[in-house]
């Protein structure tokens, strides 16, 4: 039976309303840790998915499970060599060198590897200094218990933007008054904050519509077309 993943919603749906590049970098970087971020806002927003009330019915899942490993090697690795790391059962995998980049922050740097889930054991393919900090992530998705329609996902995908875009409106920097000067403004933190907060009340409204509509055209299968249930797509134009 077909069954959407989160990430399906994710990628399809959620990114694309959020356009964010610092996302797209870090799917690229580490697709592994990615999707276990991006898994705990899918899980904060799927409750705003709330109408109809029986869509709950429709939204329940098996949640996601992830796991993570550091690995400091004492000797130099050649490409090929293998790490055992415990992991075992997991369906995506990636790793990442971490280092100071240069700038008082920490980069990392995505390495060639290859995954056995059955035996947890990392094979890198490339060479690797002794002393590199290796950070691998473990992943298996979150999968909905049934294959939701598209009218479902762009919802779900417009949820997850509300989680984000609600994070940063939240920041507790944003809030802060901060010290200027003539060579260095930092913005009026009261228009920030107003402007934020314009932009959740904007995007909560689109939510509501979205989900207003859907709720519609529930109505319109069970008491017009005689179908009933949640409608996995949107009713045939003119019936």
């Amino acid at each position: 039976m077909p069954q959407t993943t989160f990430a399906d919603v994710l990628c399809d749906y959620a990114l694309v309303q959020i356009d964010d590049v610092r996302l797209n970098r870090q799917l690229l970087e580490n697709p592994a840790r990615f999707f276990r971020k991006m898994s705990l806002y899918m899980l904060n927003a799927i409750p705003r998915f709330n109408r109809p009330p029986e869509v709950r019915e429709w939204l329940k899942f098996t949640a996601p499970s992830y796991d993570d490993f550091q690995y400091i090697p004492e000797a130099d690795m050649a490409e090929g060599d293998t790490i055992a790391t415990d992991a075992t059962g997991y369906g995506m995998a990636s790793g990442v060198i971490t280092a100071p980049d240069g700038y008082g922050g920490i980069g990392y740097t995505p390495i060639a590897m290859a995954y056995d889930g059955e035996t947890g054991v990392v094979t890198v393919n490339q060479a690797v200094p002794a002393g590199t900090q290796l950070d691998f992530d473990f992943y298996n998705d979150g999968v909905f218990d049934r294959e939701l329609g598209e009218q479902m996902k762009r919802i779900l995908g417009l949820c997850v933007q509300v989680v984000w875009e609600n994070r940063f409106a939240n920041a507790f920097l944003l809030q802060q008054p901060k010290i200027r000067d003539k060579s260095f403004d930092t913005g009026n933190e009261a228009n920030q904050m107003r402007a934020a907060t314009e932009r959740l009340k904007a995007l909560n409204a689109q939510l509501n519509s979205e989900m207003h509509q859907f709720e519609q055209a529930i109505c319109y299968q069970d008491y017009v077309l005689g179908r009933g249930g949640i409608p996995l797509a949107e009713p045939e134009a003119g019936r």
